[in-house]
């Protein structure tokens, strides 16, 4: 039973229109929150996401579905997809309660498949299989901000092994840290962008919209993971085995087009094991022809129809109605906001450099009350020429509070470009940024816990956090003028190693200022 039908339905069956004009309500409160954040992430410059791409493949895909041809009615399917449309109040209910938006994000992909059940697009002459069309939709949720999160680290540590016994042959005085590889020709950080999760995502998005429209048995799905895997591992190793020959050769392949030119055949070549499965995937069929046991071949209708097949009763819609807008104004209680520590703060003065608080941003303030954590910002002069400004973020619930400084920044109105991570006793991320004035800022990052532990990305943050989850972490943030550290290196080195000492992270001879490495 498709929409048209329905709402064609409505006109003939009084009982049926009022109860969707009931429901509506409901329906409306229970999609409007996580919908609208998905679509803020499709045109957010922070997320970077080709979301809503996806969006409109799907979309594109279930149209020409619908409208290749009628489908079977299947009352089954109805049925279910209307269980599974219950079920997603009660995952929207969950990601209420616990304000986590990419809970009721999920809820739309369930939504995604039962429309598509309703729909009829596995029984139409252009047949989708509608969990997978689901599957692709999900995609269109900033999987990859969240990957990199999340396994971003072990990603990252994987493929700097792989590199490492790729080379290792040719470069016998090679040696890994981590994901640091050092040579005395260079050094070369595999940096949470080249841990693999773009690769991918790619590759799924890829994949997951031949396979609605190709049929694979069992063994050939099975085949098509191990062979997203591999090629995404295989093209991120490349990628870094050839920027690391490059730069031991002095090869300009750290920068533009060659830089993003590797990424590109690297990934052209790990894409063909998937290319390959699909070659001679066939065409799906629509789904009662391939099962014909579950249909009548006089009037292709499966399931016993109710005795008003169209007609929904009014109460229904009241309590769906009820439902929804009760799951919808659910007073959100976060596990993960946790009270304040004023434990650690910056110091007013930091030897010669003398300091100013700043206050937070409204929305800032307003973000640390309500979900707890806490931010100090200064900034820090010592009277001989531009100062530098440092921000302390505290918290106990790095998911909720951490993350890189270029996710505010490019919500700034910057173009934000990370320059990699520079090694050292307290690693840290490096930033250039470019302000809508015009103005160039360098922007630095080093993630340290109270308990002396040192990271050099916030999925490391969060790998770590899972071991010790009762750890406070502090991001320090320093910004400075660009050409400050560029004409005067010691003088941004001291200011690093009075602020560090000043907050007892790390004693401040171990803070030398490295260069960075070629990533």
């Amino acid at each position: 039973m498709t929409f048209i039908g329905r709402a064609r339905d409505s006109l003939r069956h009084p009982s049926s229109g009022w109860a969707f004009a009931l429901a509506m309500p409901g329906l409306f409160a229970l999609a409007w929150e996580p919908a609208r954040w998905l679509f803020n992430t499709w045109h957010a410059p922070a997320y970077a996401s080709d979301g809503g791409l996806i969006a409109v493949v799907v979309a594109g895909l279930t149209a020409a579905s619908v409208l290749s041809g009628p489908a079977e009615r299947n009352y089954r399917t109805r049925r279910l997809a209307w269980v599974l449309f219950a079920l997603t109040a009660l995952l929207r209910l969950a990601g209420q309660v616990l304000a986590v938006h990419t809970i009721g994000a999920l809820a739309l992909v369930v939504d995604v498949g039962a429309i598509a059940m309703l729909l009829g697009v596995s029984r139409r002459p252009f047949a989708l299989h509608p969990w997978v069309l689901a599957g692709l939709f999900a995609l269109s949720l900033p999987l990859e901000h969240h990957g990199q999160r999340i396994p971003g680290h072990p990603l990252q540590v994987l493929a700097a092994v792989f590199s490492e016994l790729t080379l290792a042959p040719f470069f016998p005085e090679l040696i890994r840290e981590g994901v640091l590889l050092t040579h005395p020709a260079m050094k070369l950080a595999v940096d949470l962008p080249c841990s693999g999760a773009r690769g991918l995502g790619v590759f799924s998005s890829v994949a997951l919209a031949l396979w609605t429209c190709l049929r694979l048995s069992v063994p050939d799905a099975l085949k098509l993971g191990a062979a997203l895997i591999a090629g995404a591992l295989f093209a991120n190793a490349a990628r870094i085995v050839a920027l690391f020959v490059g730069g031991v050769n002095n090869l300009p392949v750290a920068e533009e087009p060659w830089h993003s030119a590797l990424g590109a055949a690297s990934l052209a070549i790990g894409s063909l094991p998937m290319l390959a499965i699909f070659r001679t995937a066939p065409r799906r069929r629509p789904w009662l022809d391939r099962h014909p046991r579950f249909f009548r071949p006089a009037n292709r209708i499966v399931g016993r129809p109710p005795k008003s097949p169209n007609a929904i009763p009014w109460p229904a819609g009241v309590a769906v109605s009820v439902l929804g807008l009760a799951v919808a104004s659910a007073t959100p209680h976060p596990i993960d906001a946790l009270p304040s520590t004023s434990e650690r703060q910056l110091p007013a003065t930091l030897g010669q450099f003398k300091g100013s608080e700043i206050s937070l941003a409204e929305d800032e303030a307003r973000y640390f009350a309500q979900w707890g954590g806490e931010a100090d910002k200064r900034h820090y002069s010592d009277g001989t020429g531009a100062g530098h400004t440092a921000l302390l973020v505290r918290t106990r619930s790095p998911l909720r509070h951490l993350h890189g400084p270029d996710l505010c920044l490019i919500g700034a109105g910057h173009s934000v470009t990370r320059m990699g991570v520079i090694p050292g006793a307290l690693p840290k991320i490096l930033y250039k940024s470019v302000a809508p004035d015009g103005n160039i800022w360098r922007v630095e990052a080093s993630f340290v816990s109270d308990t002396g532990q040192r990271a050099s990305s916030v999925s490391e943050v969060v790998w770590l956090w899972f071991e010790q989850p009762r750890t406070t972490w502090n991001l320090v943030e320093r910004i400075s003028p660009w050409s400050l550290c560029q004409e005067d290196a010691e003088r941004c080195a001291r200011f690093d190693r009075a602020l560090f000492a000043g907050l007892d992270f790390v004693a401040p001879e171990h803070l030398a200022n490295n260069a960075p490495p070629h990533s």
